[in-house]
């Protein structure tokens, strides 16, 4: 296969963190009736689809193994916002669920560890699983835990603004170069330009 053919088969994807970026972070997140959504998130997530963008969420939550709730209930909380999304003809294709800490850890393999932010495994592998071209994908967070591994492989980044800003190191942001939206939503009429011009 030549190398236009190859390129031409690669496709895009809008990596997302989840709360403080799709959702309102109220800590530890784990039911539906904890669940907010942020401004523009259904709306970006729909676009997403209805352009032929894959959508990967990838979030780090320790509260499972800090004993606060469980992976199961992680898992039917997406359930439960994917069939949300369905309502709006849109939908998450992979959830990443990063469950561990290093404070956490014990008995287990340090190699788990790399799937958590800022590591780069899971990426990794949802780049390989989709030949994706990661030129053409977008990565979005509130912390810079959550640009960092897109800005590592080539994406390009957003950083947007949640309760945890002036937290935030600061410095890198200013290094970097990035100024915050107010929410996913703004990035959307970014990204909408930027696929006409």
């Amino acid at each position: 296969m030549s190398n236009l053919n190859q390129q031409t088969n690669m496709t895009k994807a809008l990596f997302l963190d989840r709360d403080g970026t799709l959702n309102e972070d109220y800590d530890f997140v784990h039911t539906k009736e904890q669940w907010t959504w942020c401004k523009g998130a259904v709306e970006t997530i729909r676009w997403a689809k209805e352009n032929n963008w894959k959508v990967i969420v990838v979030t780090n939550q320790s509260g499972v193994s800090r004993g606060l709730f469980s992976l199961e209930k992680v898992h039917e909380l997406h359930e439960w916002v994917n069939k949300e999304l369905e309502k709006e003809s849109a939908h998450v294709d992979e959830w990443c669920i990063a469950h561990w800490h290093p404070n956490f850890h014990e008995g287990l393999e340090q190699d788990l560890l790399e799937y958590r932010k800022p590591g780069l495994r899971y990426y990794q592998e949802m780049i390989k699983k989709y030949n994706l071209d990661t030129s053409q994908c977008v990565v979005m967070g509130d912390k810079p835990s959550d640009l960092k591994p897109g800005l590592a492989l080539g994406m390009r980044a957003f950083y947007i603004h949640s309760r945890f800003h002036e937290k935030n190191d600061q410095k890198w942001l200013n290094e970097n170069n990035f100024q915050p939206y107010k929410n996913i939503g703004e990035v959307l009429e970014i990204l909408k330009q930027t696929e006409i011009d």
